[in-house]
């Protein structure tokens, strides 16, 4: 659902994707889905920081550690995002979140399916 919800938000579409790091910022901050800061953008991968995100907002600081990838709805939900702009498939899982590191961020790696 989160894939999906991505979808159908209304984004422009891009031409080029080198252009997405600065449209993904555009939309994160329209859409109050964080702070965000791309790491490494290439035709091939999309890698972000983000942080304040709905998923652990609440829980950063807590004590709460989890095991394996908690925020799953964001990364469908970016993944959904870029798909939207760029007409390319992509998917997303989330590489690094702050419940297991005890970073104020979560990292998340979009990745372009190629034919």
């Amino acid at each position: 659902m989160n894939h999906e919800l991505g979808t159908i938000l209304k984004v422009k579409q891009l031409k080029d994707v080198k252009n997405i790091p600065e449209a993904l910022k555009k939309k994160i901050t329209e859409y109050n889905l964080g702070e965000v800061e791309i790491t490494e953008s290439s035709e091939e991968l999309v890698q972000l920081k983000l942080s304040g995100h709905s998923s652990i907002k609440d829980l950063i600081n807590k004590g709460i550690k989890t095991e394996g990838s908690f925020c799953s709805f964001e990364a469908g939900l970016l993944a959904g995002l870029v798909e939207r702009m760029t007409n390319i498939h992509c998917f997303a899982q989330e590489v690094n979140c702050s419940l297991q590191s005890g970073n104020t961020y979560c990292e998340f790696m979009i990745v372009f399916q190629k034919d």
